[in-house]
């Protein structure tokens, strides 16, 4: 759709016209005061004695007089400019008519019927930007629709949202949807993983820069009051004697605030019980706890959270076993010191195993024929040549150094679980990635470069849609980075960015010692958002006042993207004692952490922690030599589950449990190597029964903020006004109309002149 969009504004005209408004107004001001003075002083003393009437006849003549000067001074204009809007995306609408949107409370109000009319008020606003809407509905299937109105005659059934939306997504035009609005209440009943099915959504919702909004349909349904298992975040595999973290999300809806005892049983020992506060209304709660590893083996956890009927209860189980080798593979994309040190760093330590591409080829130069020993030719261009590593990391490399089949198979591999760290120590290293699919997936916004041509439209358009939005906010600080990297390994851990206590203390490091040294780094436009802000610059802004970004991760699919804005480091290392190893450790830790994302041996990737009986389970499995995957209800036989092998070398097995309790999954392999996990089987609910459970709007707040989107109430959101100003809107006519027309303006000045000249020499002050 292209249409355009006329605004307003006032400016000063005449000398004043290009000067900053603080300035004008300044200059305005002091003329206007030094002329009231002077008007004051020249009438208070007058040849001839003059009564308060005639002096204030002839003030107010004189006042009169210097307004309209001062006005032809600032000449006010009225400045009209019309915009061509370009690339303007549709919107998609997407109605949930699911059992608990179409079931009716004690008044007949449908939660449905309340999104629609809050989405009528909203409507007007979301034309006017994005044209007449695309409208989806969805239940157990997924329908067109001509109109929002259009629902009479559609089936209900179980809720899909996260399913719903990825079809939503896929069916875009081709220049993508200019933002989803999704009508529902959360209850997502698919029986998917909620977590993995967000975390894909998200990642498509990214890639194509299409936030996502939801209105919450509510109406009286009371609810009682639960209590519900919602994620549970605990690594497959752990090295001996490290640390981990076991943690949680609940679902909580309390008619008042009240607290419930937590036990964690650790192996065969039970630790004492923990409150965790519980409060009023329908939250989503967390809990962690730091776990020790030991020796190798399993390690069985099991958590029971309340007491008696109401209690809610998980098991787990964790493999200690020695670590495996970090496999890294290391592009280098022009000459820099930092190769040098880094790999030195790597190749000292045993727990990693570093494979370089040395790849010297900046724009215009021929390939280097200089390379480690032991280097490989170039970037795989296909996502199985980069599944022998763990991380990838692309040091100084432009985007023209790559081709799209190996930008095309970074991005799979990252969707499919890999771990990419991008290092960008000056802004010739970001070169050519605005706009690109490689951006998409990383965690910031490159500075834009220059438009060339017609072809890089699709490059203007992308930096205009997310610029409205800005991500990082909810990143922790360095400290807490710096803890986090320490449970990896339980080696010293630090905050290579800016100098806190708490790093200082850690290293044995006094301030000047620990105060980073940056001789450049690159600058980026914004994190995405979704994105964690893990560092900044100590001192160095960015345009929203906040530091420079240097660190910055993020999800994308079932992997993981790292952006570093800096150098290696080692011009810090330069300004350290010899013997301090921060900066060693620091690196050590940043990549032990980011590989702890990508798993090896038989794993689960997608595990649902409840299901209901009748109702098909997907479960997702990856990893291992010839892995079997079983399903047993004690004191019952165990099912082989059947795998079908999916494109990306995982594995889906489709599971109907027929009897409620507690199923043991295990997964073992060729090699030995057991992963075991539970599932809590109960009985179906009857179709309209979670209509008695308030929407769950915390996981709708979450989608909103990681794709840049929000919870809609009453008002439209300023992302949805019309900004011409933005990039990708053209200048179609610009309009200057003076306030005041020139010749009526002296024409009252010379008359208000003349009137005072008449009035000095009738009292004879002339």
């Amino acid at each position: 759709m292209s249409s355009s969009v006329t605004t307003f504004s006032w400016r000063f005209g005449g000398p004043l016209a290009d000067l900053p408004p603080a300035l004008a107004w300044s200059i305005l001001g002091a003329v206007g005061i030094a002329g009231l003075v002077w008007i004051i002083v020249n009438y208070r003393r007058t040849l001839v004695t003059l009564t308060p009437r005639r002096r204030a006849a002839l003030t107010g003549l004189r006042v009169a007089l210097w307004l309209i000067l001062l006005l032809a001074l600032a000449g006010p204009t009225r400045i009209e400019r019309t915009y061509a809007q370009k690339q303007t995306r549709p919107l998609a609408v997407v109605l949930d008519r699911s059992d608990s949107m179409t079931a009716a409370d004690n008044r007949g109000t449908r939660r449905a019927d309340d999104a629609l009319r809050r989405w009528r008020a909203l409507a007007p606003a979301a034309q006017k930007t994005f044209g007449d809407p695309k409208v989806f509905a969805f239940a157990d299937d997924f329908t067109t629709l001509s109109s929002p109105d259009d629902t009479a005659s559609l089936k209900t059934g179980r809720t899909r949202v996260f399913r719903s939306l990825q079809s939503t997504l896929d069916a875009a035009p081709p220049g993508g949807w200019g933002a989803v609005v999704l009508l529902t209440d959360g209850l997502d009943t698919s029986g998917e993983d909620t977590k993995a099915a967000l975390d894909k959504s998200v990642s498509t919702a990214l890639a194509a820069a299409t936030p996502v909004f939801s209105l919450a349909g509510r109406n009286r349904f009371a609810g009682g009051e639960f209590l519900t298992l919602r994620d549970l975040t605990v690594p497959s595999q752990v090295p001996p004697r490290s640390q981990f973290t076991f943690e949680l999300t609940l679902e909580s809806f309390q008619s008042a605030a009240r607290a419930v005892p937590v036990r964690l049983r650790v192996g065969n020992q039970w630790r004492p019980a923990e409150l965790l506060a519980l409060p009023a209304g329908r939250r989503a709660v967390t809990w962690s706890a730091d776990i020790a590893a030991g020796a190798p083996g399993n390690l069985p956890l099991e958590l029971v959270i309340g007491e008696g009927a109401s209690a809610v209860s998980s098991r787990s189980e964790v493999r200690i076993a020695a670590p495996d080798t970090t496999r890294i593979l290391y592009y280098q994309g022009s000459l820099d010191w930092g190769y040098r040190f880094l790999s030195d760093i790597l190749r000292r330590d045993p727990a990693f195993a570093l494979t370089p591409i040395f790849n010297l080829a900046p724009e215009g130069t021929p390939r280097s024929r200089t390379a480690p020993p032991g280097a490989l030719p170039d970037l795989p261009d296909t996502a199985a040549g980069l599944d022998a590593y763990d991380v990838v990391v692309l040091a100084n490399a432009a985007a023209s150094q790559f081709s799209d089949a190996q930008q095309a198979a970074l991005t799979a591999w990252v969707r499919a679980g890999g771990v990419l760290l991008f290092l960008a120590p000056d802004d010739d290293a970001t070169h050519g990635y605005s706009g690109s699919e490689m951006e998409r997936m990383l965690p910031v916004v490159f500075t834009g470069d220059r438009i060339e041509n017609d072809n890089d439209a699709a490059t203007a358009d992308f930096r205009r849609r997310i610029s409205q939005f800005s991500g990082g906010a909810h990143g922790g600080t360095e400290a807490a980075f710096a803890s986090q990297a320490k449970r990896v390994r339980g080696a010293p851990a630090l905050s290579a960015f800016a100098w806190v206590p708490e790093a200082a203390g850690l290293l044995g490091a006094d301030t000047v010692a620990a105060t980073p040294r940056f001789a450049n780094f690159a600058r980026v436009e914004r994190a995405k958002p979704g994105a964690t802000v893990l560092a900044r610059h100590p001192s160095e802004k960015s345009a929203d006042g906040s530091g420079a970004i240097l660190l910055a991760l993020q999800r994308y699919g079932r992997g993981q993207s790292a952006v570093l804005t800096s150098d290696a480091l080692w011009r810090w290392k330069l300004n350290q004692p010899s013997k301090e190893r921060g900066v060693e450790v620091f690196w050590q830790n940043l990549l032990a952490w980011l590989a702890r994302e990508r798993p090896r041996g038989p794993h689960f990737e997608r595990t649902p922690l409840t299901a209901e009986t009748g109702r098909e389970v997907i479960l997702r499995t990856a990893g291992g030599r010839n892995p079997r995957l079983t399903a047993q209800l004690e004191n019952s036989p165990a099912i082989t589950l059947p795998a079908t092998a999916q494109p990306n070398g995982s594995r889906q097995h489709t599971w109907t449990p027929a009897s409620p309790g507690l199923w043991l999954l295990t997964l073992t392999d060729a090699d030995n190597r057991t992963v075991r996990h539970w599932l809590s089987v109960s009985n179906a609910l009857p179709a309209g029964e979670n209509s008695g459970l308030p929407p769950d709007e915390s996981l709708l707040q979450e989608l909103a903020r990681r794709t840049g989107g929000s919870v809609l109430e009453n008002t439209a959101p300023s992302a949805w006004l019309p900004a011409a100003h933005e990039t990708g809107a053209d200048l179609l006519r610009e309009q200057r109309t003076p306030l005041w027309h020139g010749g009526a303006l002296l024409a009252v000045l010379l008359a208000l002149y003349a009137a005072e000249l008449l009035l000095r020499r009738r009292w004879q002050l002339l």
